[in-house]
């Protein structure tokens, strides 16, 4: 009786084996996928066996079961002619591979994808499974409500420039100065920076500017940003040329030009010197006061190009000049003297047309001959 048990129960055994050896099964990894933002993803799940059973795609974050066999189960627009989504089976022998294919990929269509295999009469926890992950990529993002634009400090106080950003993956920030100078950082100035936050010590003046942050993950386009740093002092004054020239009564001009920095910005008032005093000068018919808005390239950080055109120059306009700059912070001034030439200086003075200067050479030659035949 007793070995007639044991056949038996080998005989289970070897049936049930092969039973189970002839199941289903997912037999490679689902390898991840990773795509910028806008391309197509493609997700693959091979099965050996399969048989008449059913292979399904399902979004785990969403719970939202994508395919069943070849049939999408969501909402499957068409962009570009082709749907968002499509499942592509390929069969080799005894294994077959069901590619979910998604396209135009949103930031939303990353996550984990679950490819299982629905077996008939088989209870679902018993189902196989496996996962894989997409990633989808994302050019960096600056979020500029974290991210400063406008820092004032005083001189000698340490402070910090911050920059946030997203982006999938992580970006990278790198601060530099826009105008190629060092940046204020211990323990020594260096030419650019790589954190989301720039620490800024012992600021002074000549650490005003423009400071740019780059957020770069290598998906194209970078972002950036540009924080300016104003720092509270007195102005500073400096002129173009101390002495500026002009012949007078022919209705020329001479311009004065006056370059000043200063924060909160200074006011600019110009004066000139009368019988050994100063008199401010006033914009009318005689001064033309301007700041100035182009051709800035000699400008430094946070400088203002101020002019002072003086129109038909006379002999009692010939003086000092001073221009003058104030905040509450301080004052500060630098003088042009304007002296006499006996001829037109600068830029915009009157020239012959060409054919006045031929005629005029013209005129010297005939002259000339006329000379020589009343000589001979």
């Amino acid at each position: 009786m007793l070995p007639l048990i044991i056949n038996s129960l080998a005989a289970v055994f070897l049936l049930s084996t092969k039973v189970l050896a002839q199941q289903p099964e997912i037999v490679d990894e689902i390898w991840p996928e990773v795509q910028p933002i806008g391309r197509t993803g493609r997700i693959n799940c091979t099965v050996a066996r399969l048989n008449e059973n059913t292979v399904t795609w399902y979004h785990q974050e969403y719970k939202q079961t994508i395919s069943v066999g070849e049939t999408i189960e969501v909402m499957n627009d068409i962009i570009g002619g082709l749907r968002k989504y499509e499942v592509q089976v390929r069969k080799n022998v005894d294994r077959v591979t069901y590619m979910l294919v998604i396209r135009r990929l949103r930031q939303q269509d990353a996550g984990w994808y679950q490819c299982t295999v629905r077996i008939q009469s088989v209870e679902n926890n018993k189902w196989p499974t496996k996962k894989g992950q997409l990633t989808v990529q994302v050019a960096p993002t600056i979020r500029t409500g974290d991210t400063t634009a406008v820092l004032q400090v005083n001189r000698g106080q340490n402070s910090t420039l911050q920059c946030s950003a997203t982006g999938i993956p992580f970006p990278n920030i790198t601060w530099v100065r826009l105008d190629g100078g060092l940046l204020p950082v211990l323990p020594t100035p260096v030419a650019q920076f790589r954190s989301e936050n720039l620490p800024l010590v012992n600021v002074d003046i000549q650490h005003m500017g423009i400071y740019r942050c780059v957020a770069d993950n290598f998906i194209k386009p970078p972002a950036e940003h540009l924080a300016e740093v104003l720092v509270f002092h007195a102005p500073r004054t400096r002129v173009v040329q101390d002495s500026v020239g002009q012949a007078q009564n022919r209705r020329f001009y001479a311009k004065l030009e006056c370059i000043v920095q200063g924060h909160p910005e200074p006011t600019v008032t110009w004066e000139r010197v009368i019988n050994n005093g100063r008199v401010r000068i006033t914009d009318d018919e005689k001064y033309d006061i301007n700041k100035q808005t182009k051709d800035l390239q000699n400008l430094k950080a946070m400088e203002s190009w101020y002019t002072l055109k003086i129109i038909n120059v006379q002999a009692n306009d010939y003086t000092t000049y001073y221009c003058i700059a104030e905040n509450n912070f301080g004052r500060a001034n630098s003088t042009v003297v304007l002296f006499e030439t006996t001829e037109c200086q600068g830029a915009n003075c009157p020239s012959l047309p060409p054919s006045a200067a031929s005629f005029s050479a013209l005129s010297i030659i005939l002259m000339l001959i006329i000379s020589l035949f009343h000589l001979c």
